[in-house]
């Protein structure tokens, strides 16, 4: 069996989307580092206008967001690069998706950091 060289690998789109996800999802990982604080043990792991603070629960489960989002972002690139010889656009359609998901979670991770200060 000869191994042929992927075009997926040389794509720069697919290269950009890929490295603006992840520098997003290190950015997630060093604000949760650095800006969580580290004295409290219960934080308010969501909250609505309407309710208030409707879910409390420990510091360290504020850490499943970041840890999610990287891996739906690899099991995305994943899926994008099963899927790049048999339809190009619909794996530019997941990788335009890692950029986006990414930049949600750091919006909303955040908002839970600005909310338990």
């Amino acid at each position: 069996m000869k191994w042929q060289r992927s075009g997926f690998i040389f794509d720069v789109y697919a290269l950009c989307m890929i490295g603006a996800g992840a520098i997003l999802n290190v950015a997630l990982w060093y604000w949760f580092t650095y800006a969580l604080p580290t004295d409290v043990v219960f934080v308010t792991l969501h909250f609505t206008t309407a309710s208030g603070a409707d879910l409390i629960g420990e510091a360290k489960e504020l850490y499943n967001l970041p840890y999610y989002v990287a891996l739906v972002s690899v099991v995305n690139a994943v899926m994008a690069r099963a899927i790049y010889h048999y339809d190009v656009l619909s794996s530019y359609v997941l990788l335009s998706a890692l950029p986006l998901l990414n930049a949600f979670a750091l919006l909303n991770g955040y908002l839970l950091i600005s909310i338990n200060r």
